[in-house]
């Protein structure tokens, strides 16, 4: 998807969290066009409300919107500015490096590896056998 999105100038998607995300990460506008009733309904605002997408469920709207959108340069690059100020590509290192911070500092021992844990019939390895 990530390559399809860097070709892109704008996208036609439901409102779904992911794509959205991976689209202000990109800065594309996004016209979306359908969204999961409760859970995704957030999402719909959350573009309208940044400024940088619409939604319809009209295919003729859809397709009106997003050919304004193309023939207007200016609109557009205000659009993918304002999608780009949303996006955060490190957010995963970030939640990652906050998680780490929760840690104590310095464990009194390392863990255990996996097979450690498992039952000692498991951990056994079969004996090579005389021919």
């Amino acid at each position: 998807m990530s390559e399809y999105m860097a070709a892109s100038d704008c996208i036609v998607t439901k409102a779904g969290p992911g794509t959205i995300t991976e689209a202000n990460i990109r800065g594309l506008p996004i016209m979306l066009s359908s969204y999961l009733p409760g859970q995704e309904r957030g999402n719909v605002d959350f573009v309208l409300k940044g400024g940088f997408g619409s939604f319809s469920k009209k295919p003729e709207v859809i397709a009106q919107t997003v050919s304004e959108w193309l023939q207007d340069e200016e609109s557009l690059e205000k659009m993918s500015g304002l999608s780009s100020k949303q996006g955060n590509p490190n957010a995963t290192f970030q939640i990652a490096q906050e998680i780490l911070d929760m840690m104590p500092s310095s464990p009194s021992s390392p863990p255990a590896p996996a097979a450690a844990a498992l039952p000692p019939s498991s951990t056994k390895v079969p004996q090579a056998t005389a021919s």
